[in-house]
């Protein structure tokens, strides 16, 4: 326990971002699932049997979708912060340290970062529910005067929002540590190649499992349910696409950034550095890209199918009731992967200033990888909503036309240039703090 507790401290400043995120996301799924249970209980309590049924299929969707985007977004970060200190793990084997205690070391970091998480998350999650039930109240919910109280349960609740996803995150990445041969994590300067894992192959083909058993009869059946049932099917074939094709990552996103920086016509140095960059540094790019894949996709996804349902809207604010904190983890998710690799960009622009670069160059290709990461992502969300809109439309027997008519363009150009702006401006911030920066120091430290 005392070298797990030093090699945090001394690595405090690549922890304390991903534990940022962390704890954010053990706020905002332990919250939303205090905040369900917070508003079924109160309308049992007023006999209100419609109420409960609602506070059940609003909450419930509210949870899936905030622990899904938290589960996925802390799982990245944590996975990132371990493969970027494989190089320290190597030095640890060759100094005669077991394998095998390689590996516990590292999972019980885990654990300790997961239940200080979930500590933090304890006196969070019971605002997160308040501000939950809020939202519900104004968008006209009766919830019968529901108040998010703490109680000793929600501990339980946010101890393993904390946990689960740091160890899911972090399970492969310490069993490959104590795996890779020395030597190669000191040579290989990329990323190492991602490899589908057992878990990993398996979840992938429930998901593929998932799409096709909701697509069959929701776009090639006449369900009893008519338009609404398949619709509905339509809705989670895509949802389950979404997930798999997140899950897939390394091998989705990473051939998406390759296919479309290629055909840009850029052809300037810095425009040349910031992809070779981004193909090089693949686990660190598919870890930014990440959380604001999901959370445009995910966006995308509810505005087609509020777009088709009768009687819905596909507004923003209608959209933010059930997405609300799967913005707020994926955000922050995001923007700490881009914290958190500071000290990496740091140097590699160090290289590349003493080999010649002007600092001009290097502050551009450093904004010029925001670029990057912001339109994989903005790619990534259009040829989803592509999807969903010609399955959903199939489902509900109207024209892809119409479907694509009736979308908010405008709230969804603007998600698109907010999701720029961001990444942008947060390199831009972390290339003024390069350009300040010793190169000899950078690379000596």
């Amino acid at each position: 326990m005392r070298l797990v507790l030093s090699d945090i401290r001394m690595r405090a400043s690549m922890w304390w971002w991903t534990f940022l995120c962390a704890v954010v996301g053990a706020a905002c799924s332990a919250g939303s699932v205090i905040a369900m249970f917070t508003a079924v209980s109160a309308s049992r309590a007023a006999g209100d049997a419609r109420m409960v049924s609602a506070s059940i299929a609003l909450g419930g969707n509210i949870v899936f979708f905030t622990v899904l985007a938290a589960v996925g977004v802390v799982a990245s970060t944590v996975g990132l912060t371990l493969t970027s200190q494989r190089r320290d793990h190597a030095l640890w084997a060759i100094l005669g340290i077991p394998r095998e205690r390689i590996r516990s070391i590292l999972r019980t970091e885990l654990v300790v970062l997961g239940v200080a998480a979930g500590a933090l998350a304890v006196p969070l999650a019971p605002l997160v529910a308040g501000a939950a039930l809020d939202q519900w109240t104004t968008k006209g919910l009766d919830l019968h005067g529901a108040t998010a109280g703490f109680q000793v349960w929600h501990i339980g609740v946010s101890a393993l929002s904390g946990v689960v996803p740091c160890l899911l995150g972090g399970w492969g990445v310490t069993r490959r540590a104590a795996r890779t041969p020395e030597m190669r994590a000191f040579r290989d300067f990329s990323d190492p190649p991602a490899r589908p894992g057992v878990a990993r192959g398996v979840l992938a083909l429930c998901l593929l499992a998932g799409v096709l058993g909701m697509w069959i009869p929701g776009l090639g059946f006449e369900l009893e349910g008519g338009v609404e049932q398949r619709t509905a099917f339509a809705f989670a074939g895509d949802l389950f696409l979404i997930c798999l094709l997140l899950l897939m990552g390394p091998w989705v996103i990473t051939p998406l950034m390759r296919f479309w920086t290629a055909i840009v016509p850029l052809r300037g140095v810095a425009w040349h550095l910031a992809v070779q960059a981004c193909r090089t540094r693949a686990a660190r790019s598919v870890t930014t890209v990440l959380p604001f894949a999901l959370s445009l996709s995910f966006v995308g996804l509810f505005m087609v199918m509020a777009n088709v349902m009768p009687g819905s809207t596909a507004a923003l604010d209608d959209v933010l009731v059930v997405l609300c904190w799967v913005f707020v983890v994926s955000w922050v998710g995001g923007l700490a992967v881009i914290a958190l690799v500071g000290r990496e960009r740091t140097r590699d622009s160090a290289l590349v200033t003493v080999a010649g670069a002007r600092p001009g160059v290097v502050t551009r290709s450093t904004v010029y990888e925001g670029v990057i990461y912001a339109g994989t992502a903005v790619i990534f969300g259009a040829f989803t909503l592509a999807v969903t809109s010609a399955t959903i439309a199939a489902g509900a027997r109207t024209s892809v036309v119409r479907v694509l008519d009736g979308l908010p363009w405008t709230t969804l150009g603007l998600l698109a240039g907010v999701t720029l702006g961001t990444t942008c401006l947060a390199l831009a911030l972390q290339a003024a703090r390069v350009s300040r920066t010793v190169a000899a120091r950078a690379l000596r430290s």
